[in-house]
């Protein structure tokens, strides 16, 4: 009976400490697909916004240290959300694509794209509840 309990007790503890370890690998190549996407970029001047914005003053050490602390607990946050909808070799293959040239102009265009869409897709909103207001009234 002990000897049972001993085993299930040592099967419980390499199976969580390979599962930290595979959770550990995909953090990693998750934050070297955010990186070769432009996401960590887009993270890190959203960051740097916001701390203007609150009007906050660190010295520049002091803010670097506390947004890559944010930045990595936002990475941990996101493993469960990204292992919903890609495999580690998903990211692998994407991160292969990010680094080809294509793949670096998307990276660099998408966030220029979005801004420059952003009214368009504001006016298209707008048309569309104007319309559905319109069937409404009908």
């Amino acid at each position: 009976m002990k000897k049972s309990v001993f085993i299930i007790i040592f099967l419980i503890s390499i199976n969580l400490g390979f599962s930290q370890t595979n959770d550990e690998n995909y953090k990693s190549l998750l934050t070297e697909f955010l990186n070769v996407q432009g996401g960590l970029k887009t993270f890190d001047s959203t960051f740097v916004q916001m701390y203007k914005m609150f009007g906050v003053k660190l010295d520049e050490e002091k803010f670097d240290e506390f947004k890559q602390e944010m930045i990595t607990s936002f990475i941990s946050k996101m493993v469960p959300v990204y292992k919903n909808h890609y495999s580690e070799s998903d990211l692998r293959e994407a991160i292969l694509m990010y680094k080809t040239p294509i793949g670096r102009k998307i990276a660099e265009k998408t966030p220029l794209i979005t801004q420059e869409s952003l009214p368009i897709s504001m006016q298209w909103g707008m048309e569309i509840s104007e319309k559905i207001q319109e069937m409404i009234i009908e």
